[in-house]
This record gives C-alpha cells, structure tokens and sequence, in this order.
C-alpha cells in the first residue's frame, strides 16, 4: 500500500505542477485583441523607433506574435528616403494576457533600405 501511495502522491504533485506552469487565459474583454484587418491596413501601433540601420515596432500580440505575422511594404519616396508601413499577415489567436504587446525589430538591410536612410513610418502610432 506505501508504494501505491507513494507512486499516487508523485503523480498527482505533477500533474498540479504542470496545471499552475500554463499561460495565463483571461477572457477576450479585458485586453485588445491581436486584431488587424486582413487587408493590409496599417493597423495602430503601440511604439515604433527608427535607429540609423533598424526599426523597432511594439504591437498587439495575444501571446504568439512573431515577425512571421507582420508584414512590411517599403516605399521610396525620393532620394535616400523610405517610408515603411507594417501591416497584419497573420492574426494571433492565442490568450495570453500581453498588455505590452512585443517588441519586433527589422533591419534596413531585410527592408532593402541603405544605410543612412531617411524612414518615416506610416502607421498611426498610440502613446
């Protein structure tokens, strides 16, 4: 009976253990959703910084927004002068509870923009 008992305990500890190591779910209204029209608009932003040979964007995420889920499209707009806007390839449908959203970076080389470029982003940026 001890071994049974012993064996039983173990199981059950792990099975707790494993249950509290899960994301966090909370219900859909209490956070804005992950949620950009699948046309290509370019969605609100959270943040964005151009730095002198990067572009750091913050969006929305539900827990599994990746660069993957976000596309780019880069314009020239005169010499040495791009504008960038980023729309929604992908919508996220996990639930986890992110209200910072995530932090995505791109290079000017991966946009095809030279060093030194002038960048405007053309999303609409919240504070």
């Amino acid at each position: 009976m001890g071994q049974k008992y012993l064996k039983a305990t173990m199981v059950a500890g792990l099975v707790g253990a494993f249950a509290l190591s899960g994301c966090v779910i909370v219900d859909a209204d209490e956070h804005v959703r992950a949620d950009w029209s699948g046309e290509r608009d370019y969605g609100e932003l959270m943040g964005a910084d151009v730095s002198a040979d990067a572009i750091t964007i913050r969006v929305t995420s539900n827990g599994c927004t990746t660069k993957d889920f976000i596309g780019a499209n880069v314009k020239k707009s005169g010499d040495d002068r791009f504008s960038v806007g980023f729309y929604r390839e992908r919508q996220d449908y996990c639930e986890a509870y992110l209200p910072d959203g995530v932090s995505l970076s791109w290079t000017f080389e991966e946009l095809g923009i030279p060093d030194g470029a002038v960048v405007r982003i053309r999303n609409d940026v919240s504070n």
